[in-house]
């Protein structure tokens, strides 16, 4: 059953960070292309947000291979 629920967790996070990833690269494109009436406070807010869901997405493959090192630990036991 622990197997089960470590597998998943595994899976679960590096969805998690897959999904952040692709969703800052669109975000950070979206700061690429010219606007009219965009502000660079504006900007700037908006790479913030893209730094900081990296850092989250960077979080989540972090605890994704924390509990494959388990999982592996499990598998040896």
């Amino acid at each position: 059953m622990k197997f089960k629920k470590l597998k998943a967790k595994v899976r679960d996070f590096k969805t998690y960070g897959a999904i952040l990833t692709a969703l800052s690269s669109f975000f950070y494109i979206g700061t690429l292309l010219p606007k009219d009436g965009v502000t660079t406070q504006k900007v700037e807010i908006m790479e913030i947000i893209v730094f900081a869901m990296l850092i989250a997405a960077f979080g989540f493959f972090m605890l994704s291979n924390h509990f494959n090192r388990k999982l592996q630990n499990e598998e040896q036991v």
